[in-house]
């Protein structure tokens, strides 16, 4: 796949803590030709192929890394983020949802002063530089480029507190499921409050998050809706899946009650005796006595690394999203670049058409989430043609459709500012 280039006017800087989406954001802008920079706590330089062989978190490790984007044009704090990052790692399933929100504030801080530190170093051109960050990651870069005149989004991942007031309903509905409930400290909040204030442009990947930003008080034409995208040159080509024997029905995630992992659990419940088996992969964010208690048809197969993505998503047949809220879920695309339909409901990104490549339920519903599940075991013939159109579904999430996309979100933008007429003092 080629992509043509943006006009060579327009140069990019990506400042991103973690991996996410496999560095979607930077690779997109650098494959049109327009990444000037990318800033990323941790950066995994060399050393990989030791680092593959050894246990979980170094695997982890390895993945920190994209071969496509230039050494150059890379600029990371690995030593003191990898410690960072390490203690935290151990700490997190000991801390409560107030000090998890400390941590944040706190390393978006460390990171936003770094990035902060080096492009006060540069030369930036208000008309050709623009910045895309992440929310508790940029708020002190904000400041700076707000002074420089520098076009800015910040990319608000989540729903932000709607999604916790969600979160607090369920623990109350399903008390002793959640391992940690609680709150983010008003200090985390006020930390979102200022990134939005100060950026141009806040984008969300979902109507979902849109409208819960809304509420929070975000003016709906300062909020732009992006959908995530995938890699879709990295992997191999995937042929719609001829499911014989038991229906396996994969679940990859957090286990967690905003994902919906509740609901989950009493729809296995109403499909024991059916030749139907769910697979559970990821961290377990629930009590474990809670787990003990899983019916018979769930198997646990627990946290995994990205470097086994594929061949998990190859042991299943159908993907589900029973999720309360998510601000995308790329692992929709993931699941349909496989050739998976996908169950979801309707409080995450727009992916799924209901009846062509998969269904929608409501959240909160096992009985629907059940019956959906049954149908499509019931439906052999339904499920393989809702592969294929997955697989086509997937083709119009692609990198540099996105990168697109914001480019002309933010040209437009800065374009409709610049049109403003000065206010005039006496």
């Amino acid at each position: 796949m080629t992509s043509s280039p943006l006009r060579p006017n327009e140069r990019w800087i990506i400042a991103q803590e973690g991996s996410r989406e496999s560095y979607a954001v930077p690779l997109a802008f650098h494959r049109l030709g327009s990444l000037r920079l990318f800033y990323v706590d941790i950066w995994c330089r060399r050393g990989r192929s030791l680092l593959r062989r050894g246990p979980e978190s170094t695997r982890s490790l390895a993945t920190r890394f994209h071969p496509e984007i230039p050494p150059e044009l890379v600029m990371s704090f690995s030593p003191a983020a990898i410690l960072t990052r390490a203690l935290d790692h151990f700490r997190r399933d000991r801390l409560s949802a107030e000090a998890l929100g400390d941590i944040y504030n706190q390393f978006g801080c460390w990171f936003a002063l770094r990035v902060r530190a080096h492009l006060e170093r540069l030369d930036l051109d208000p008309k050709r530089d623009f910045f895309f960050g992440f929310n508790t990651n940029c708020l002190e870069v904000l400041e700076l480029l707000k002074e420089k005149r520098i076009h800015t989004i910040v990319d608000q991942v989540d729903p932000g507190k709607v999604e916790e007031d969600l979160v607090l309903e369920e623990a109350e509905r399903w008390p002793g499921w959640s391992r940690a409930p609680g709150r983010m400290p008003q200090s985390y909040w006020d930390r979102l409050r200022a990134e939005w204030d100060l950026a141009d442009l806040v984008l969300v990947n979902s109507d979902w998050s849109a409208q819960a930003l809304v509420r929070q008080g975000v003016a709906r034409g300062k909020i732009v809706v992006v959908p995530l995208a995938l890699d879709l040159v990295v992997g191999h080509a995937f042929e719609p899946i001829h499911a014989k024997g038991t229906l396996r029905v994969l679940w990859l995630g957090s286990v967690i009650l905003r994902k919906g992992i509740q609901y989950l659990v009493e729809a296995a419940r109403r499909l024991q005796g059916q030749h139907v088996e769910f697979l559970l992969a990821g961290p377990l964010g629930i009590a474990n006595d809670v787990v003990g208690r899983f019916p018979s048809n769930i198997k646990v197969l627990g946290r995994i690394t990205r470097d086994q993505l594929s061949e998990v998503y190859k042991q299943a047949h159908l993907f589900v999203l029973p999720t309360i809220s998510d601000g995308f879920a790329i692992t929709q695309l993931e699941a349909m670049a496989h050739g998976l339909p996908v169950i979801a409901t309707p409080n995450c990104g727009r992916v799924v058409t209901d009846g062509v490549d998969g269904l929608i339920v409501p959240a909160r519903d096992s009985a629907a989430l059940a019956e959906a599940v049954g149908r499509l075991d019931g439906d052999r013939g339904l499920l393989r043609e809702m592969s294929r159109s997955a697989l086509k579904t997937v083709a119009r999430f692609d990198l540099p459709s996105n990168a697109r996309m914001i480019n002309n979100l933010a040209l437009s933008h800065q374009r409709a500012q610049q049109r403003q007429p000065a206010l005039c003092y006496a």
